[in-house]
């Protein structure tokens, strides 16, 4: 099995090591970040792309209920606002932090090739098996989405934040 927390590489072994939406579920993500940067070589560069949680806007009529949902999709991960504290992370880690941009993801209609109509999916799943939300409550929820889209009132909104940083030469 393999492990972010236990990188069977050698030191030094990667020029370049990409995380993209994996660090936020690693419980101890300090020590896959210290992992990283060992198997990183000096000069090397590394990318990581999280999402947190807490700033994903999905516009209802019922916002009692859209926080509730939200609020229990949190726990689908170890670290749901970990953007926020990332940029310590790393450099508590040793590396040097190189820059952070934000991509935005903004969808005003619910369709297949939307984002959040499948993320919708997978957070109706996951709630769903949690059951701390009546099927009903999450059903509603769910149908809501498409209702809003159809009246032209649909929006959802989500940053993917991605920070660049470096293993520093010497």
């Amino acid at each position: 099995m393999r492990s972010a927390t236990r990188i069977a590489e050698p030191d030094a072994s990667f020029d370049v090591v990409v995380c993209t939406q994996v660090a936020e579920y690693i419980l101890d993500v300090n020590r896959a970040l210290s992992e990283t940067f060992r198997v990183l070589r000096q000069g090397g560069r590394a990318v990581f792309v999280a999402t947190d949680w807490d700033a994903v806007i999905w516009h209802s009529e019922k916002p009692d209920r859209m926080a509730s949902v939200m609020k229990s999709w949190e726990s689908h991960c170890a670290h749901p606002q970990l953007p926020r504290s990332l940029s310590n992370r790393l450099i508590s880690a040793g590396f040097r932090l190189d820059g952070a941009s934000v991509f935005p993801i903004l969808n005003l209609q619910w369709h297949d090739d939307a984002y959040s109509k499948g993320l919708a999916g997978l957070v109706r799943d996951f709630i769903g098996r949690k059951k701390d939300i009546s099927f009903e409550s999450i059903k509603d929820w769910y149908d809501e989405l498409a209702w809003l889209s159809e009246a032209g009132r649909y929006f959802f909104s989500s940053n993917r934040f991605i920070f660049r940083a470096s293993r520093p030469a010497g």
